[in-house]
């Protein structure tokens, strides 16, 4: 379906261009290489689309002049993009017509798997590519079993794994949201909050960097709630981070030690008794347990261990506990993914708002407004899974991984299991748009994929992971598909997205449901998968609303529900007792704590003078390692770094754009130093992300540090001593020595 450019003018587009995060530089470079409006260019139409670059996937208009896609501008509609796209959704077009994109399936012709090799590669048809990963995963199973075969990679792998009966779903979730998901269903009852920002009055933020890392929503959100509604923000980061430096007070904490603060302060807020009793007392379950649970936390306690001083914990205690409405976002990884006592600390935040009143209260933490949608089912209900245990370790976090095909599961623990066959021999890997940069350790990560008999690589790039598969299966773009998207990271209220593809398809690639039916059915398993595809399958997933996809989109590509706020009724949440749950039952039937509580033994300490705790992050204009290749970004950002606090840096003889080597227990990489002051003089921080060896990406080869080069990739054993109820990554929970070279 295509508009014209009246009825887009209509629609309210607008000629906004603005990129959260990138700045001038940004817009000047769209502007610069945006294709002009020819006087021959009479074919122009408007399509409207979803973002698929990150979850976000905001809202946005295509225009496509001569049938080539020219722009993408965010829709105003969409409570996501509200208008403009951020960064890496304006340069999609530079995926779409990426000249190194995979364009068909291949095979690699050399024994080795190493990365940034020569594959040399062989172009086959998508039929005997079919039957060549067919007949592996057959192979595989007849003589191991169908838990011989696993899927890495985003959660699109279920239903493929539940047809051929493998427990093996393993997502990167534990390197990415699990613990807040796990730890808010325990409270809440729900896996995320929307935190309100254009309605509160006090941010308190511990690691969040969602203006850093270009968020459109949710970086809009703090900005406007600061600007337009007065919010205080008060950001604990041991850097200056890019929220930090719009906040109005940057607290340089010390790694890890988030939750002791946040612990203190609820030692104030309940000594001081500051919290609102009757919301309590309605409301919340497990307060006097929790009251009882920190009155050891004290600021003074906290303050030995966090640097933080003891009089600004009890002054921002009180702030927060004012009475006005206040909120602490969670979003990823930041304080609570990569260190031990993430999971409390997620839940100390909640306990924090919730004995404030500042649960489902304008201005605080609202519970997600999400519209469901339609799931179809397989034509046969596949077999139950016969093996439960997986090789992700899941099976023993109850919490975590419910079922054998439900849950987060522990990525990191996964290469230590497939090398000590643990609990089985793994034999077939379909590895989904996940690189290797995303994986700690990464060197241990290539140890144990080159133990497999084979690896099939779904992809849009040929990256470094492409170049160690047995097979590649080139994806299409997201611009080349149709969309139908439920509002769910900040859902403020229900809405659906709708998006068609901007043009047909360049290259010979396919969508990966397709691709998944097409093994199903080689396999003679598709009777279990999803029966309806295609048009039908639109359809079907809006069919509770009484419209079509097609109709969806000649209204506009939005749906909307009420967007009145009614508060829900917190008597009847999903937790334990109905109520906010600050004591869990349940975690103490597991064996862990049912309260928030901290263990000095996790802290880490440098101590020799070349030693330093470890932080990262996503840059604005990247996301993670799948946008490198894309020419406006990579003008914006062409290569990582390391932060490093530049006093600290010139007692090692180290200056601006050295060349640092980076050394830990689990690995060696290097980088280029930027040198700040606006970081602790104990901690570096790098960027994600960034270096690919594959020389079939042009502009993203050779292009920085990879960070999980030196990171720790745990086996499961640290988490159980731990008393980690979700298996969290921990991947910064390490000591990095750093030289001159």
């Amino acid at each position: 379906m295509g508009l014209t450019r009246r009825e887009f003018f209509k629609l309210g587009g607008g000629g906004i261009a603005a990129i959260a995060g990138a700045g001038i530089l940004g817009n000047s470079l769209l502007n610069n290489t945006r294709t002009p409006l020819r006087a021959d260019a009479t074919d122009i139409k408007y399509k409207h689309g979803v973002c698929e670059i990150c979850e976000m996937n905001c809202a946005f208009l295509g225009k496509i002049e001569n049938g080539r896609l020219v722009k993408l501008e965010g829709k105003p509609k969409d409570q996501h993009s509200r208008g403009s796209l951020c960064a890496k959704g304006n340069a999609g077009i530079n995926m779409l017509y990426d000249p190194d994109r995979l364009k068909y399936p291949m095979m690699k012709t050399v024994p080795d798997r190493i990365p940034g090799q020569d594959p040399k590669w062989k172009k086959v048809s998508w039929e005997e590519a079919i039957n060549q990963a067919a007949e592996e995963i057959r192979k595989a199973i007849d003589k191991y079993g169908p838990q011989s075969v696993i899927w890495i990679g985003h959660n699109k792998g279920n239903d493929f794994l539940r047809a051929i009966g493998s427990p093996n779903n393993i997502t990167h979730m534990s390197t990415c949201n699990a613990v807040r998901i796990w730890a808010t269903n325990v409270t809440l009852g729900v896996a995320n909050y929307v935190p309100d920002f254009e309605n509160s009055k006090y941010i308190l933020c511990f690691g969040w960097d969602q203006l850093g890392k270009g968020k459109n929503s949710l970086a809009r959100g703090m900005i406007e709630g600061k600007v337009n509604n007065n919010a205080k923000v008060v950001v604990f980061d041991p850097r200056l981070s890019t929220t930090a430096s719009k906040a109005h007070e940057w607290i340089p904490i010390r790694p890890g030690t988030d939750l002791a603060v946040v612990l203190a302060m609820l030692n104030v807020i309940i000594s001081e008794e500051r919290y609102n009793k009757e919301f309590v007392a309605k409301y919340v379950d497990g307060f006097e347990k929790l009251a009882e649970e920190v009155k050891k936390y004290t600021p003074e306690w906290a303050s030995r261990i966090s640097d933080v001083p003891a009089d600004t914990i009890i002054r921002i205690a009180r702030e927060f506990s004012s009475g006005c409405p206040a909120v602490i976002p969670i979003h990823k990884r930041e304080a609570i993914q990569v260190r031990p006592g993430g999971f409390e600390l997620v839940r100390a935040c909640l306990a924090m708002m919730a004995i404030t009143g500042n649960i489902e209260r304008r201005g605080g933490a609202l519970l997600p407004r999400i519209a469901p949608l339609n799931n179809p089912a397989p034509k046969v209900k596949p077999p139950e899974i016969e093996v439960k245990e997986r090789v992700d370790g899941g099976h023993l976090f109850p919490l975590a991984v419910p079922a054998p095909l439900g849950g987060t599961g522990l990525y990191q623990s996964v290469p230590d299991m497939i090398l000590k066959e643990e609990p089985y021999p793994v034999k077939v890997a379909i590895i989904y748009g996940q690189s290797l940069q995303s994986m700690p350790q990464t060197d241990k990560w290539i140890k144990a994929l080159q133990k497999l008999d084979y690896i099939i690589n779904i992809n849009i790039y040929p990256d470094d992971m492409a170049t160690m598969a047995d097979l590649v299966l080139p994806e299409s773009v997201y611009l080349e598909t149709a969309h139908i998207s439920p509002r769910i990271t900040n859902a403020r209220y229900p809405q659906i997205a709708v998006g068609e593809p901007m043009i047909d398809k360049l290259y010979d690639t396919k969508e990966v449901d397709e691709i998944k039916y097409l093994l199903a059915k080689k396999l003679g398993v598709e009777q279990y998968m999803p029966a309806l595809r295609g048009k039908a399958l639109l359809n079907y997933r809006l069919r509770r609303y009484g419209i079509t996809y097609d109709e969806a989109l000649k209204k506009g590509g939005i749906l909307n529900g009420s967007q009145k706020f009614e508060p829900r009724d917190l008597t009847s949440l999903r937790t334990e007792s109905g109520k906010i749950q600050l004591y869990s039952s349940r975690l103490e039937e597991m064996g862990y704590h049912p309260l928030p509580w901290f263990d000095e033994k996790w802290l880490l300490h440098p101590e020799a003078k070349d030693e330093f705790y470890v932080v990262t992050s996503r840059p604005a204009v990247h996301r993670h390692a799948k946008t490198h290749n894309m020419k406006w970004l990579h003008a914006i950002m062409p290569e990582g770094f390391i932060y490093m606090n530049s006093t600290r840096a010139a007692e090692l003889g180290i200056k601006d754009g050295d060349m640092v080597e980076l050394t830990s227990r689990y690995g060696r990489e290097k980088g280029r130093v930027k040198l700040i002051q606006g970081i602790r003089p104990d901690t570096i921080c790098i960027l994600h992300g960034f270096g690919q060896k594959s020389p079939y990406l042009k502009l993203a080869q050779n292009n920085g540090p990879n960070d999980s080069q030196i990171m720790p990739a745990y086996p499961k054993e640290t988490n159980i001593a731990l008393k980690d109820p979700v298996g969290a990554s921990l991947d910064c929970h390490f000591i990095v020595k750093v030289r001159k070279v």
